[in-house]
């Protein structure tokens, strides 16, 4: 009995030692690091790089391509082609119920696949303008420093002095060719919105790529960050801006030309700086300053003035009545109706007609009432000659049946204010009265396309800043247009950068004035539209790009060299596409080399002796 207890025990003792060991083992095993059958001459590719957005491709990687670049296994087993990604980023864009859930969609598309974006853009233009664009831009704006999540674009601020060179050398893209930037004073017709503004320098910058189809890593979205007057952005605690007054008068002055000075620094004499949403007056001192000196747009003087101005022609086609015959009616004295008076009365100059008779029909109203020679201040001197000897007057209303114009421009950011009086007068007074409402976002529209439509009995020339639905009137379907500056500044930039002009004259905006005329008679020429459709867009921007590029080179202001004998093509080349095409790089066959025989071993010895 004591031997069998003696067995039972060594029995007990051994299978615990046994287990011991096997436990320590298995521990073991898991402490040291995995076997891996990698040999050491395989190169790895660098899963970052592989999944940045330049390169990303998603699910759209084919399982070769996922192979070699080591990324099997990392993306689910389906491949998809560029076809179904499109639509599967359609249902998802549609799914979200807001337009500012959308727009932050779109900006999580755009973090991830680059060329997918752009392509989801170029293919859906007239369902996603209104998201990256105006209107939902604006909401964007005064939304910023709450959805804000990543960097966009480059923040430049007051603090930054003496060095912002420094700053503009972070931006991780060395070749930059086109700047955006706005010191967020004027956003749309929303007022002063700080560093919130970077949704404006973003979403005319997606616009250069989708519609100018210009290469998106040649572009950089600014803010001057130089503080804000709006109080409530002073006091929201998620504001990402510079929480103090806007600085002003000379310091304001020297930041703004340390900035202009720092763009030619850091990438060249000829990068294209697109000023937006500046406050009106500094607007047009900037433009006066700096147009002679740098390659230089002001979009919202200068895009918005090709844009109006191609609206007035397209009227002169259809009314067939000359447009020096027009009285013209500008409500709103901002930097946008200037900005379309000016280029107007260039355009009247050069048809040989004198100035005085170039602005005799031009009437201008501002928040004091009609533009007179008796006023004792002029706050823009630009205004000054379109004054008129007559006695003030504030009733717009009024002042529309007295002088009876037969094309009225609205850029006042007032919403409302042509009312059915107004309308009515119009309709009147003309078979087909031109009624541009150019004021954005959508609620702040002078009037509506259904107000204009139904007051003039279907005859008004409608075009607004903001998309307007359709409208039936008398059993019959009308398309309103819409006069957006997306027609004239993506084609703008993109005739600019294919031919490197150290300065742009004003006469670059009357070619594009008259090539989305051009376009817009050409492509429905037995319809009323003021403007082509916005699904057109991507086609006018190249049309104007082709004419500005050609216009360039004929007054001998292009660098390029040599001087391309079909700038169509030319253009056409310059140009980025979202196609995705393969991830690998070419490989072709090589024929085999000669080679020498090499010496044996005691051939070697020899030759060392």
């Amino acid at each position: 009995m004591a031997c069998g207890a003696l067995k039972f025990g060594l029995r007990q003792n051994l299978s615990s030692l046994l287990a011991s060991k096997h436990q320590s083992s298995v521990n073991k095993s898991r402490l040291s690091p995995p076997l891996r059958s990698w040999h050491a001459s395989v190169l790895k590719t660098d899963y970052r790089k592989v999944v940045d957005p330049k390169y990303n491709k998603g699910t759209a990687f084919t399982h070769k391509e996922r192979q070699i670049l080591n990324i099997i296994g990392l993306y689910p087993s389906c491949h998809r082609t560029e076809k179904e990604q499109l639509f599967a980023v359609y249902t998802n864009f549609k799914a979200h119920k807001t337009n500012l859930g959308r727009y932050i969609y779109l900006r999580a598309l755009r973090a991830r696949q680059e060329r997918l974006y752009y392509s989801f853009i170029i293919d859906r233009i007239e369902d996603v303008m209104p998201i990256i664009y105006t209107p939902t831009v604006g909401i964007v704006c005064q939304n910023f420093s709450h959805i804000y999540h990543t960097s966009m674009g480059l923040y430049v601020s007051k603090y930054d002095k003496g060095h912002m060179t420094h700053v503009l050398n972070n931006w991780p893209e060395t070749d930059i060719r086109a700047v955006c930037v706005t010191d967020g004073e004027r956003i749309l017709g929303l007022g002063d919105l700080g560093a919130n503004g970077m949704g404006i320098s973003v979403g005319k910058l997606d616009l250069y790529t989708a519609l100018g189809r210009i290469p998106p890593q040649y572009l950089l979205p600014v803010v001057l960050d130089v503080g804000t007057n709006n109080q409530q952005l002073l006091c929201d605690p998620m504001y990402i801006g510079v929480r103090e007054e806007r600085c002003k008068g000379e310091e304001y002055d020297e930041l703004v030309n340390e900035f202009m000075q720092s763009v030619v620094k850091a990438f060249g004499v000829q990068t294209l700086i697109h000023f937006e949403d500046f406050a009106t007056p500094n607007a047009f001192r900037f433009i006066k300053k700096y147009q002679s000196e740098y390659c230089y747009i002001n979009d919202d003087i200068q895009g918005t003035a090709s844009c109006g101005l191609a609206g007035f022609l397209a009227a002169e086609h259809i009314t067939k009545k000359p447009l020096n015959e027009h009285v013209i009616m500008f409500a709103g004295a901002g930097s946008a109706a200037l900005g379309v008076g000016n280029l107007l009365v260039k355009e009247l100059l050069s048809r040989k007609i004198k100035e005085e008779d170039a602005v005799k029909n031009i009437y201008f109203i501002d928040v004091d009432g009609i533009v007179t020679k008796g006023r004792k201040k002029f706050v823009i001197p630009d205004i000054k000659r379109f004054a008129k000897d007559l006695p003030p007057e504030k009733n717009l209303e009024k002042l529309v049946e007295d002088l009876k114009p037969s094309i009225l421009l609205g850029a006042t950011g007032q919403g409302g204010i042509f009312t059915e009086k107004i309308l009515r007068s119009m309709g009147k007074n003309h078979k087909h009265p031109a009624i541009l409402a150019c004021s954005n976002p959508t609620n702040k529209a002078e009037c509506t396309a259904e107000q204009a439509y139904n007051f003039t009995e279907g005859r008004a020339l409608y075009a607004s800043g903001s998309p307007f639905p359709p409208v039936v009137i008398n059993g019959k379907r009308l398309t309103p247009s819409q006069a957006n500056n997306a027609f004239s500044f993506p084609g703008v930039a993109l005739g600019v950068l294919c031919t490197k002009p150290h300065t742009i004259t004003d006469d670059v905006f009357l070619v594009t004035a008259h090539a989305i005329a051009e376009y817009a008679r050409e492509f429905a020429p037995n319809e009323n539209a003021l403007y082509p459709p916005v699904k057109e867009a991507a086609n006018v921007a190249f049309h104007v790009g082709v004419a500005v590029a050609k216009y360039v080179i004929s007054c001998g202001a292009a660098t390029i060299y040599p001087i391309p004998k079909d700038i169509t093509k030319h253009v056409k080349d310059y140009q980025y596409y979202t196609d995705l095409g393969t991830a690998l790089p070419s490989v072709w066959p090589y024929p085999e080399l000669a080679r020498l025989p090499l010496p044996d071993r005691d051939e070697e010895m020899e030759c060392a002796d």
